[in-house]
């Protein structure tokens, strides 16, 4: 028979890698949790998990048991909730993964208005530029830049805003003004590689005459995070290709301009991806609708640009960024 008390504590045992942690996090005895996965192990007559001195991990059938049975879990405990309207909005703990380069800021700033949205969900966040395995490490939800190859992810697209050449007023009355890519052969380029390695793709195609042209930046500079790289653009180093999301606040400040804005951009695209399954938990599902909704609103107001004066900017910025206007 199901045991879903045996079931949430072997779940949380694989998420936290280790008695302790699953322990702590369930509020309940050590003691208790390890006879409760032994008792679970003893019913199936299998092995569950691997333990050592230093960490717990599931074995390959613990693994396919998590696999199966989480999705299921989740649902049983929605269901649960709803029945009993308990759970108005909502709660639990909620794992994600991201790269460094696009969670110190925009990740810093948007959970935090996510947890202040939903105070009943625990926020843990893991930042790292190496391939994670959502389901081994206990993630409910990751970003992913690049192409998916992990077929048993649910994968929906997060960024559908084009990547955009940026440079500092100073730069464009140094070097500019810039009417073809052509034209930036030759200036400073700040050159932004993502988690594996790769520069920003510069191939670009006018966007009403479908002229493409390859560009071969000459990088000054060179990195990895798109924090730094905004740093050199606003101090007049060089052009380099950002999202917006990354540079809106410069731009609405004025410390950043748009430049070849009829000019499009490959990208290379971002994702949020989550567990394959029949259930999508309550948290997740929230998660998911929040960020997606800061990012159409941000494509909104990229589209607006054009049109914003200088003091609309600024009411912009200070809506975008939670502030009273001045």
């Amino acid at each position: 028979m199901l045991d879903l008390n045996q079931m949430s504590v072997f779940i949380k045992v694989v998420q936290e890698g280790s008695f302790t942690g699953a322990a702590r996090a369930l509020g309940m005895p050590k003691s208790r949790v390890s006879r409760m996965i032994t008792d679970l192990e003893d019913k199936l007559n299998l092995r569950m998990l691997e333990r050592t001195t230093r960490e717990v991990r599931p074995t390959d059938v613990g693994l396919q048991y998590y696999q199966q049975y989480k999705p299921l879990f989740e649902e049983i405990s929605d269901i649960h909730a709803r029945i009993s309207d308990h759970q108005d909005e909502p709660t639990g703990h909620l794992k994600i993964s991201a790269p460094v380069s696009f969670a110190i800021d925009v990740m810093g700033r948007w959970t935090t208005e996510f947890k202040a949205q939903y105070p009943q969900i625990d926020i843990e966040l893991e930042f790292n530029n190496s391939d994670v395995n959502l389901i081994r490490d206990g993630f409910d939800v990751a970003f992913v830049m690049g192409q998916m190859d992990d077929s048993s992810l649910i994968a929906r697209k997060f960024d559908d805003t084009d990547p955009i050449l940026c440079a500092s007023p100073a730069f464009i009355e140094k070097y500019g003004p810039f009417t073809h890519p052509s034209q930036l052969e030759n200036v400073p380029w700040i050159s932004v590689s993502s988690h594996n390695g790769r520069v920003h793709s510069a191939h670009l195609t006018h966007k009403e005459s479908g002229e493409t042209i390859e560009m071969k930046p000459n990088a000054s500079v060179k990195v990895n995070h798109h924090e730094v790289a905004i740093h050199h653009m606003v101090a007049g180093q060089g052009v380099a290709v950002s999202g917006g999301f990354f540079t809106y606040e410069q731009i609405l400040k004025g410390e950043l301009e748009i430049i070849l804005p009829l000019w499009q951009i490959k990208q290379e695209p971002l994702y949020i991806v989550f567990p394959s399954g029949r259930h999508q938990a309550k948290k997740v599902r929230a998660f998911i609708d929040f960020f997606v909704s800061k990012s159409e609103s941000l494509q909104d107001l990229m589209d607006q640009l054009p049109d914003l004066s200088d003091q609309e900017k600024i009411e912009q910025l200070n809506k975008v960024l939670s502030k009273p206007s001045t």
